[in-house]
C-alpha cells in the first residue's frame, strides 16, 4: 500500500525541482566526466555524452516532483531525490567500468535511511519504514547468496544496489522491490539479446546496475 494516496505534484514544484536537478547535474557532471572513479587499469571512452548528466538528473527530479512530490506531506521528496541522483551516478559508473562502488552505495543508503526516518517521524507512519528496512535486509541476504552462487550473473556490487533499491521502493509499497527487480531483469535480458544480435560475445561483461536503477525509478513513479 502507498504511504499516502497518489497526488500529482503542482506545476511550480515540477519546474522548480527540474531546474534544481539541472543544477545538481551540472555539479555532478565534471565529477563523472573526469573519470576519477576509474582504477589504474580502467580506461576507454566515457559511456555517455557529458550533457546527459544534467538532463537526466533534471528529468528524474521533475518526475519525482510530478508523481511523488506531495506524498507524506512533501517530506518523502528529499529521500527520493537523493536516490535518483545517486542512481544517475551509479548508472554512469557501472556502464563505464562495470563496477558499483561501495563508497557511493552505502553512504547513499544510510543518508536515505535517515531521510526516511524523518519522513516517518513527521507523518507518524512507521510501518513503511520498518517494512523498507526488512525488505532491504532480505534483498541483501538473498542476492548476496545469489551473487556468490552465480557464475557471472550478478556482480559483487549488484546485491548492494538491490539493497538500496529495496529500501526506497519498499517504503512506498510491499511489492515495490520485487517489481523493480523483475523489471530490471527483463530490461537487462532484452538489452543482452540486442547486444548479442549485434555481435557481442557471451563472455563480454554487461552492466546490470543501470537497469536496477531504471527499474527502481520506474517502480517509484508507478507506486
Amino acid at each position: 500500500m502507498p504511504v499516502l494516496p497518489s497526488v500529482t505534484g503542482p506545476w511550480w514544484l515540477v519546474i522548480a525541482l527540474s531546474l534544481a536537478g539541472a543544477g545538481v547535474g551540472l555539479i555532478l557532471m565534471p565529477r563523472l566526466t573526469s573519470a576519477g572513479y576509474r582504477l589504474d587499469h580502467e580506461s576507454g571512452p566515457l559511456p555517455f555524452p557529458a550533457w546527459t548528466v544534467p538532463v537526466t538528473v533534471a528529468a528524474a527530479w521533475g518526475g519525482v516532483a510530478w508523481q511523488l512530490g506531495p506524498r507524506a506531506e512533501f517530506t518523502l521528496t528529499p529521500a527520493l531525490l537523493t536516490f535518483t541522483t545517486a542512481a544517475v551516478a551509479l548508472t554512469w559508473i557501472d556502464a563505464d567500468v562495470h563496477r558499483l562502488p561501495t563508497g557511493l552505495i552505502w553512504p547513499t543508503f544510510w543518508l536515505v535511511t535517515a531521510q526516511l526516518v524523518l519522513t516517518s517521524a513527521v507523518t507518524g507512519a512507521w510501518v513503511p519504514l520498518i517494512r523498507a528496512l526488512i525488505l532491504a535486509a532480505l534483498f541483501r541476504v538473498v542476492f548476496s547468496f545469489a551473487a556468490n552462487r552465480s557464475r557471472g550473473g550478478f556482480g559483487r556490487g549488484d546485491p548492494k544496489m538491490l539493497t538500496l533499491v529495496a529500501l526506497v521502493t519498499g517504503y512506498l509499497s510491499l511489492f515495490g522491490p520485487f517489481t523493480a527487480t523483475v523489471l530490471a531483469l527483463v530490461l537487462n535480458a532484452v538489452w543482452l539479446v540486442i547486444k548479442l544480435a549485434r555481435g557481442a560475445s557471451r563472455r563480454d561483461e554487461f552492466a546490470l546496475g543501470p537497469w536496477l536503477a531504471l527499474g527502481g525509478y520506474a517502480t517509484l513513479l508507478l507506486s
